[in-house]
């Protein structure tokens, strides 16, 4: 049941950030900072929305890759379905923006390998 309120959680996350952070269409850096003060409301609101989304969709394939883990070990849980679930999910938010889902999913896998725990969960040890 968790797992299926992280997966709501992350979706409506990423779409909340997707939609208010602000249109950017510049090509040079100092015109993106513009834009990023001219619109800070939007901005603060897209980056509190960032963080959190960061934070359940990291959990959320750290989880993941321990079932995967497990899968390669032999064993088959349901919980293995939430894998193509949230690949789908995270399919669908790029049909809102595919820059801020890439930005949004490659910050939140390297935050979730950054917080694996191998040694305890039957990996090796380094």
């Amino acid at each position: 049941m968790h797992y299926a309120v992280r997966l709501i959680g992350t979706f409506l996350l990423g779409y909340l950030f997707i939609k208010w952070f602000p249109d950017i269409e510049a090509h040079q850096a100092s015109d993106v900072i513009v834009e990023l003060v001219l619109h800070p409301v939007e901005f603060f609101a897209a980056s509190i929305v960032f963080i959190f989304g960061l934070i359940v969709q990291g959990n959320l394939l750290k989880f993941e890759f321990y079932y995967v883990l497990r899968l390669f070990k032999g064993n088959i849980h349901k919980e293995l379905l939430i894998v193509p679930i949230h690949a789908s999910m995270i399919y669908g938010l790029t049909v809102f923006g595919m820059w801020e889902t890439l930005f949004f999913s490659f910050l939140a896998v390297f935050y979730g390998i950054i917080s694996l725990d191998l040694s305890r969960q039957g990996g090796h040890h380094a």
